[in-house]
């Protein structure tokens, strides 16, 4: 118990610092890169006050993202890199997270918050017990490789629950890309 409130700790540690270096990022490019967000964000804001507006086309393209994604950290959690993977793709998740607040302010000022909001908390409703289950899995799957060094036993012990772990998965992420795909536009089309 004790090592899991540990391993809480350092994720919520390794998201700050990458959602700090994130905001910095940001804020380096100073006035030149403010302007081409703005040029970015109106180009959105046109995009999605657009009647054919291609919502199929963006929820598979979503969809084919989302599912790479988790392939990729699902695949490479089972190798000796797994714990890396974690702590990368969880330092990934801050670093973007520090990106979008701090876009969100230097474009539109205070009012920025809620287009960060807007672009993220419909979908991250479902996306955080998705990314829970995985970073528990592939912690459990370090964890285990580091004690018995015997991917061969690990799959014989644990395969059939990480089968199902992948489906649970698979069913929190489906309803956060539609989210994405459908509500958030929306959202972000009342925003702009």
């Amino acid at each position: 118990m004790e090592k899991r409130g540990k391993l809480w700790q350092k994720a919520c540690m390794i998201f700050g610092i990458a959602l700090i270096l994130g905001t910095v990022a940001v804020n380096l490019t100073g006035k030149s890169g403010q302007k081409s967000w703005e040029a970015y964000f109106s180009h959105i804001g046109e995009a999605l006050n657009q009647e054919n507006f291609a919502r199929e086309q963006y929820f598979f393209y979503v969809m084919r993202l989302r599912l790479m994604e988790l392939g990729v950290v699902w695949l490479l959690s089972m190798t000796a890199f797994g714990g890396a993977v974690m702590w990368g793709s969880l330092g990934w998740l801050g670093f973007s997270a520090g990106v979008r607040i701090s876009l969100g302010t230097m474009v539109f000022g205070r009012v920025g918050i809620l287009y960060f909001l807007c672009s993220i908390l419909p979908q991250a409703v479902f996306y955080v017990p998705a990314l829970i289950l995985m970073y528990g899995r592939g912690f459990q799957i370090y964890f285990f490789m580091k004690k018995q060094k015997d991917f061969g036993q690990y799959r014989r012990l644990r395969m059939p629950k990480d089968i199902l772990l992948l489906l649970f998965t698979l069913l929190c992420l489906l309803p956060g890309i539609i989210c994405e795909c459908y509500i958030n536009p929306l959202l972000l089309k009342l925003y702009f």
